[in-house]
């Protein structure tokens, strides 16, 4: 972890003499993104779009479904273009190394100036510009923030995309890093005219076939361990072929276990072909963004991930000793 941070205030101003001086950006939140990466992000690529600049927008895995209603959102793409312009500038969304947003060497290698916008405390020092903030919930308060820093009122969609970014990444306002900011910043958005109730219902109270058949097999995993303080649940990549399903569909599912009274812990293992996902949901001061770190992930205090290049069972055995060392 980084010991010093670049005062925000004076790494808005940074970024405002970037944006009057550059033309061409190159925008990417990290792998598997999430609400908050690119609800960020679209609102960042509007605001933007606004003063005239080209912006290419790029994910390298695809976006949640059910975050399609956001405006824009279409105008992500899957693929780095051949030819970098000069003169880009690279703009990376809660990457807290740069690789976490894919294979963007050519990009990296080739941008004139890199700016770096995060809020998880696992953020390193690596852009030009350094927008980082510990206390924030999410990216989308930063964002906001910008906004507010160079007087640029947020319009309807914009306000629709960031709300989107702090609803998801605080968990409905549920995590304990939600601030009275976030709150008044939230209060803020919705006064914009989107309809708040509908994003929430898209995002909570929707799910496809595929999401309820993958919580079913994991909720049948469910083990409770070192007694019942830390609850584990596994997915394999039979049951991910089974029901036809992607890490897509296991969006959420780790917070039922988090629901056993006494739990302190809970982590999700997902088989991928050729690596163990793992997320991690904690209350209190069990700090699981440090387990992450262990095994080169991160992420916040009570809600981080990290993946493994190992077979399942080596994975569980190697993250449940890291876990024992925190449960007293």
């Amino acid at each position: 972890m980084i010991s010093t941070v670049p005062k925000i205030e004076e790494e808005f101003e940074k970024l405002r003499e970037v944006i009057l001086s550059y033309e061409k950006f190159f925008l990417a939140p990290h792998l598997n993104p999430d609400g908050d990466a690119i609800g960020s992000m679209l609102a960042f690529y509007s605001l933007l779009n606004r003063l005239g600049k080209k912006v290419y927008l790029f994910s390298q895995d695809s976006i949640p479904s059910n975050l399609f209603f956001l405006k824009d959102i279409k105008k992500i793409k899957r693929s780095i273009p051949e030819h970098i312009e000069e003169k880009t500038v690279l703009v990376l969304f809660e990457c807290s190394v740069p690789k976490r947003a894919g294979d963007i060497e050519k990009v990296l290698k080739d941008a004139s100036r890199i700016v770096n916008i995060d809020h998880h405390k696992t953020a390193e020092l690596y852009g030009d510009i350094n927008i980082l903030d510990f206390s924030s919930s999410s990216t989308a308060e930063i964002i906001y923030r910008f906004f507010y820093h160079i007087k640029l009122k947020i319009l309807k969609k914009e306000a629709a995309s960031l709300y989107t970014g702090i609803v998801t990444d605080t968990g409905r306002f549920h995590f304990p890093i939600t601030s009275p900011r976030t709150h008044e910043i939230a209060a803020r958005l919705i006064e914009e005219g989107f309809d708040a109730s509908k994003i929430n219902d898209i995002i909570y109270a929707t799910k496809p076939y595929e999401s309820l058949k993958m919580l079913g097999r994991a909720l049948e995993s469910l083990t409770l361990l070192k007694k019942n303080k830390v609850a584990i649940m596994t997915l394999k990549l039979e049951d991910f072929s089974h029901f036809k399903a992607s890490s897509e569909h296991t969006e959420n599912i780790i917070n039922y276990g988090m629901m056993i009274k006494n739990v302190k812990v809970c982590v999700l293992f997902k088989e991928e072909n050729d690596k163990v996902a793992v997320t991690f949901r904690s209350k209190g001061d069990i700090d699981v963004s440090k387990i992450a770190a262990v095994f080169s992930g991160g992420g916040h205090k009570n809600a981080s991930g990290c993946k493994l290049a190992i077979p399942l069972e080596e994975a569980k055995e190697k993250v449940l000793l890291e876990i024992y060392k925190w449960i007293k």
